[in-house]
């Protein structure tokens, strides 16, 4: 069996698994395996600001696309609208911060909950709590401390793709009384955050957040293949490894 053949077996076989795994979680079982304590906090603390009247901020990073990290920032638009519904915007607390301008015009349709249907005149309204600080890591980060002081946050999440200066972030959020919360999925960003955010997801754990928050049966098949895969890819290496130092291979 050839290297090639030997992955279009694999292919199939998730294919296949997958299938029969969407069917079965239609049928109201669930997995109950991926659990982040840390995604469940976020979501205590952001009803813990609306109690209190604080503000709920959230940062969606400084680009929608990267060549270093393709796809954090369309996981952070795709978490959006988990977050931000009517429920949430009802007290005028919650805060989008972003820093491009795709990501800027994108939030607005997907938290004016028309972006569904193409473009929206409501993409511009001075009502839509999505801002722009500034451009450039560095301009953003100047521009959102000043509202770190000037609105207590209760609760602050980060997602998306950012740097080293979410260190600065955390910390200011965290020394005017915030839960800070972030998905660190470049490099930079889990450095600096991992000794100081306790409530911080790693890599590929970041992709999983829509999923853990609201939970839908595509999810838990996705999970569930997932996992069977790695266990199996596993196995084939602890097999492989024993075969080369038997000399059969």
């Amino acid at each position: 069996m050839t290297w090639s053949l030997l992955g279009w077996v694999i292919i199939l076989l998730a294919a296949i698994l997958l299938a029969l795994s969407s069917f079965l979680f239609k049928k109201k079982n669930v997995y109950h395996v991926r659990h982040l304590p840390a995604v469940k906090r976020l979501v205590i603390s952001r009803i813990t600001a609306i109690e209190r009247g604080l503000k709920r901020h959230i940062i969606l990073g400084h680009q929608f696309w990267s060549q270093t990290y393709p796809g954090l920032g369309l996981q952070a638009l795709f978490t959006l609208p988990v977050l931000v519904n009517a429920e949430s915007e009802g007290d005028g607390g919650q805060v989008v911060f972003v820093g491009d301008g795709s990501l800027l015009a994108l939030a607005r349709q997907i938290t004016s909950g028309s972006y569904r249907d193409g473009f929206s005149e409501r993409v511009n309204d001075s009502t839509q709590r999505v801002t722009l600080p500034g451009m450039t890591p560095l301009s953003f980060t100047a521009g959102f401390l000043p509202e770190l002081v000037s609105q207590k946050p209760g609760s602050v999440a980060l997602f998306g793709d950012y740097g080293p200066e979410a260190a600065l972030w955390a910390a200011a959020a965290s020394d005017r009384g915030g839960d800070v919360f972030a998905a660190a999925g470049s490099l930079e960003s889990q450095a600096v955050l991992f000794l100081s955010v306790r409530d911080l997801l790693l890599g590929e754990e970041a992709f999983l957040m829509p999923g853990l928050i609201r939970t839908t049966p595509a999810d838990q098949a996705g999970w569930f293949v997932e996992d069977i895969l790695r266990v199996l890819l596993i196995a084939l290496l602890i097999a492989g490894a024993a075969l080369k130092l038997g000399g059969i291979l």
